[in-house]
This record gives C-alpha cells, sequence and structure tokens, in this order.
C-alpha cells in the first residue's frame, strides 16, 4: 500500500513539472490595447487670436483734485449768505457778506490821517528845499539844516506807517466779502444768516469736480510695474458705464503698516457725470499684447515653472507640447502664446482626467 502512494505522488509531480514546463515555453501574450478616450468639445480648447492686456486691479474713491475749506479771516455777523450746498461758483463769486459798518468806519478814519500826513510832509519838503538854498548861500547853519531834514524824515516815515495802517484797515474790509478763490461747486455750508462767526470759523467748503483723481494701493511686488501715463479703466458704484484715466502721480514712499505705494489716478470729469467721493473699482494696464496668439488659462499646465506645457492634438494622440507664455489676461481667462503652438491648433483642457502624454484619444471633428 505505501508504495502505491509514493507512485501516486509522483505521478502529480510529474504533472505539475509538465504544465510548469509548457507555461515557460509558450510565448508572452501581447497587453491588451488601451481604447482610446472619448472627448467632448468641452474637453478641447483652440489656439486662436483674441485681443490680451495684462492688468492691475484697483480700488479707491473719487476725490477732487482741487478743494478747500473756507474760514472767516475777521470776526462779524452774516448779513447775506447767496449760495447754497451743490450751487456751482465762479472763480470770484461772492458767497457771503459779513457785518462791516465799523471797518468802513475805520477805513475812512485811517484814509483822512493818511491825507493829513501827505500835506503835512508836503509841506516839509518844500521849507527844506528853501533851507538847502540858504544853507547852501550860508545863510543858515548847518545844525539848523540837519533839524529841518531830519524832520521831513520823521514825517516820511509818519507817512509809510498810517498807509500801512490803511492797508491793513482796507484788507479787513475786503475780508468780510468772502469769495470763490476758483470755479468749482459748494458741497458744504457752515453759516447762515444772521449768525456770528469767530476768526478761522469755517464757512464753506468748495471743490473743483472737474479734475478728480484716485488714490489707488498698490502691492510693493508690484509698485516697478506702474509708470507715470499709464491708462485705467474703472467703474463707480450704481453704474455700468466706463471711465477712463492715467497714472498722475506715485507715492515714492510706502504706506506704513502695509508697505504698499499709493498711485494717484487723474479723471477728466468735464462732462460732470462723476461725484466727489465715490467709490471706483478698475484696473491699470500694465501691457498690451493687442490681438495675440492665445489659449484658455486652464489649458496650461505647470503654468508657474520654468516650462509649462500643454497637452496638444496630434492625429489621434495627445502629445506634450512645450509653449512660452506672454501676457496673462485674468478678465478674459486667456495667456498669451508666443512660441509652441500655431493658430487653429487643439489642446485638451488641464482638467480632463485620464488622459496622459501618449494616450490615444477621440476628438469631436473640427467646428462640431
Amino acid at each position: 500500500m505505501t508504495s502505491s502512494v509514493f507512485s501516486s505522488r509522483a505521478a502529480l509531480l510529474a504533472l505539475l513539472c509538465m504544465l510548469s514546463a509548457l507555461v515557460l515555453a509558450a510565448p508572452d501574450a501581447p497587453p491588451a490595447a488601451r481604447p482610446a478616450l472619448k472627448l467632448s468639445p468641452q474637453d478641447l480648447a483652440v489656439a486662436s487670436r483674441a485681443p490680451l492686456a495684462e492688468r492691475l486691479s484697483f480700488t479707491g474713491a473719487l476725490q477732487a483734485l482741487r478743494a478747500t475749506t473756507l474760514a472767516a479771516r475777521t470776526e462779524g455777523v452774516a448779513v447775506e449768505v447767496s449760495v447754497r450746498e451743490g450751487e456751482a461758483v465762479r472763480a470770484g463769486q461772492v458767497l457771503a457778506r459779513l457785518e462791516a459798518a465799523d471797518l468802513q468806519e475805520r477805513v475812512n478814519e485811517q484814509a483822512a490821517l493818511v491825507a493829513t500826513e501827505r500835506a503835512r510832509l508836503a509841506l516839509a519838503r518844500q521849507k527844506l528845499e528853501k533851507q538847502r538854498e540858504l544853507y547852501a548861500q550860508n545863510f543858515i547853519s548847518k545844525l539848523a539844516f540837519d533839524e529841518l531834514d531830519s524832520n521831513f524824515q520823521v514825517s516820511q516815515a509818519q507817512l509809510r506807517a498810517q498807509e500801512a495802517q490803511l492797508a491793513r484797515a482796507r484788507k479787513a474790509l475786503e475780508d468780510t466779502v468772502i469769495r470763490a478763490p476758483f470755479a468749482g461747486v459748494i458741497h458744504e455750508r457752515a453759516i447762515n444768516l444772521g449768525q456770528r462767526v469767530a476768526v478761522n470759523g469755517k464757512l464753506f467748503a468748495l471743490a473743483d469736480l472737474t479734475q478728480l483723481e484716485i488714490a489707488a494701493s498698490v502691492p510693493a511686488r508690484q509698485i516697478a510695474r506702474i509708470a507715470i501715463g499709464q491708462r485705467a479703466r474703472f467703474t463707480v458704484e450704481g453704474g455700468a458705464r466706463e471711465f477712463a484715466g492715467q497714472v498722475a502721480r506715485i507715492n515714492p514712499v510706502a504706506l506704513a503698516g502695509t508697505r504698499s505705494f499709493n498711485v494717484f489716478i487723474a479723471v477728466d470729469n468735464r462732462d460732470g457725470q462723476l461725484r466727489g467721493g465715490q467709490f471706483a473699482q478698475g484696473a491699470l494696464l500694465l501691457r498690451d499684447a493687442g490681438q495675440a496668439l492665445s489659449l484658455p488659462i486652464p489649458a496650461i499646465r505647470d503654468a508657474a515653472s520654468a516650462q509649462p506645457w500643454v497637452l496638444k492634438l496630434v492625429g489621434d494622440k495627445a502629445v506634450r507640447q512645450a509653449v512660452t507664455l506672454g501676457v496673462r489676461d485674468d478678465a478674459a481667462n486667456r495667456v498669451q502664446i508666443i512660441a509652441g503652438l500655431q493658430d487653429g491648433e487643439r489642446v485638451l483642457l488641464a482638467g480632463v482626467l485620464g488622459v496622459q502624454a501618449g494616450d490615444r484619444v477621440q476628438a469631436p471633428a473640427v467646428g462640431k
């Protein structure tokens, strides 16, 4: 019985060895071909020409380039207030008048004193000229002549002093009339008829809205790309119209804490469509590529690396293709292709999963 068991085992081992030899001797079977991935039009992007520009977004409030606060230069009671908030005024237009009776009397008194001193000076001059002739003929002493000359010089000084006081009195009288220093709009009135105002008391706030500016904050990493004269486009709250401006000034000192720089954008508002204080949102034009060959940004792979690339369709295969990028237009969601593609070539968007370089794909016909 033992001999029979050993014989069965030997036969089984022999069979296994024969099967293993057959398997090892058989040629390798080719791997199953990977089926082509069917693509939809939404999976593809076409290299085409489009207007491209690189922009830097900004926000800020519109402020008048010329604005001032008018304060009282003399104390008095308002006897006339001729403008209200929101009114446009001309340069030199009278805005208000303060009571001026006392100041007018002071001017009259001072003018009379000046006239008196002028008469005295004229008489002193006549005397001096007469005494000069007598002194030249040795009819009077030098001491007497010097005394007359001194009196004449004192009269001259007294006249100058009286004229200065008259000028001050007239200036004080003029200060009772408040005029617009430039053409603009009254946007604040702090005085009413009959109200007494103190020296330096606030009367009006005036702004010239024909020329506005926006103070835009630019990060330090971008300030080197900003230059005087660069164009800007923006909109304001509550409106869809786009307005234009350009960089007029750049503050060379960074703001404390934020390390950003203020860039001032000048805006021509002679048509009066904008208002002071409106919030503006727009972008500065950094580079304009014009009509340039471009792709949607999502089609670029490793865009931030030294060598970005795309998966280009070549026949029925997806082929890795290096590209050189140019202007990036975030508003249009496209980027310029300087080298690596031709107009009309198709590439896969980076969001298409399961496709690698060298894979077979089934793309829809062009135009479908």
